[in-house]
């Protein structure tokens, strides 16, 4: 499938999913009540969902800084800004989030960082997050437990399949990031598979250039091991990253001049949520994060608020990704005259070519 075509079949999925909503929450309530409702949401906590998003991709950004600087690699934060911006901007509107890294990668390669290192900065901040969500979400689970069980009731199952494949996740990370042979194994693995069955025009040229790259990676991720300083402020990050995301709720909840449940527990539920739901293999995980959220909410928001709650929810945590991300990608690239195609093609080409890149110090100087 072209790649315009997946753009455009994305973009119908975000935008059906998003119709699909507003039909079945309109059918409950009427528009006038809605618009009512959402007119409700205050300034003040409207400008605090705002700033609580800003945070979420400062956070980010400096993970991503901080790692670069220890390696060598000089970015500055507005740039660091960008990359996060761009990369959340592709992750919203591709599948499973796959084509936000591929692109932070590229925007990295401007800055004269190697594949291998640009990819274990990102793969460090995702497993930070990652492994964050999963102690945050057990000590908040633990602390609120009966508040959790009388919310979720009988969807405890859902929970708990999603909770199993973010831990799956983290071991996964940690397999592929300090054990270079079962990596190397894989690679061999794939790319005969891709010559066999003709999918590759040159397995062992492909072989060589992962292998050389699965280097490079592995040596900037063993430097981590042994300096636990680096992986204490990138866990900080990650949990300040977290935690923004889902202040965002707590926010809407007040915004919305609702009451009787504590930051704590809308924190609780919302990072339940999260590890419930986000692993859907769709962009945004667009209709389980809808159906999840009706599910674990019901409770909180009540009648009209729920819907409103729910859009108000969405916009701050997905759908202002994909704004600010398109304008910014779109008005960065009109300026430097590249196409998203032309970027696509540049990024294939650098990654043929890996060892025409300066050394670290080239990068510091730029």
């Amino acid at each position: 499938m072209k790649p315009a075509t997946k753009r455009i079949l994305n973009l119908v999925l975000i935008v059906g999913t998003l119709a699909i909503v507003l039909v079945i929450g309109l059918r409950d309530n009427d528009l006038p009540t809605t618009i009512k409702t959402l007119t409700q949401m205050d300034l003040g906590n409207a400008l605090l969902c705002v700033l609580c998003f800003f945070c979420f991709l400062a956070s980010e950004a400096l993970s991503m800084m901080y790692f670069l600087y220890r390696r060598g690699y000089r970015i500055t934060f507005a740039y660091a800004m960008y990359v996060t911006i761009a990369g959340q901007y592709y992750s919203c509107v591709t599948p499973g989030a796959s084509g936000g890294q591929p692109m932070q990668i590229y925007y990295l390669h401007q800055r004269y960082v190697p594949t291998g290192v640009a990819t274990s900065a990102l793969v460090t901040r995702f497993f930070a997050f990652q492994f964050m969500l999963s102690v945050l979400s057990t000590l908040f689970w633990i602390a609120y437990g009966p508040f959790v069980r009388e919310q979720i009731g009988g969807s405890m199952w859902v929970l708990i399949i999603g909770y199993i494949y973010n831990l799956f996740t983290c071991a996964l990370v940690i397999l592929f990031s300090f054990l270079r042979g079962p990596v190397r194994t894989v690679i061999r693995f794939l790319t005969r598979c891709g010559g066999k069955f003709h999918l590759l025009k040159n397995p062992e040229k492909t072989q060589e250039k992962w292998m050389r790259e699965v280097d490079v990676f592995h040596e900037s991720m063993q430097g981590i091991r042994h300096k636990p300083k680096d992986v204490l402020i990138q866990l900080l990050l990650g949990c300040v990253q977290l935690l923004s995301l889902m202040s965002i709720l707590w926010f809407v909840y007040r915004g919305l001049d609702l009451s009787g449940a504590t930051w704590g527990q809308v924190v609780t539920l919302d990072l339940l949520e999260y590890i419930s739901a986000a692993y859907t293999p769709l962009p945004g995980a667009s209709g389980a994060q809808e159906v999840v959220f009706s599910i674990y909410f019901g409770h909180l928001f009540h009648g009209a608020s729920m819907f409103a709650g729910l859009l108000l929810w969405r916009f701050f945590t997905y759908y202002i990704f994909i704004i600010v991300g398109g304008i910014i990608v779109t008005v960065v690239g009109l300026r430097e005259g590249k196409t998203i195609r032309e970027v696509a093609k540049i990024s294939e080409e650098i990654q043929e070519k890996p060892q025409m890149l300066p050394p670290p110090d080239a990068a510091s100087k730029s």
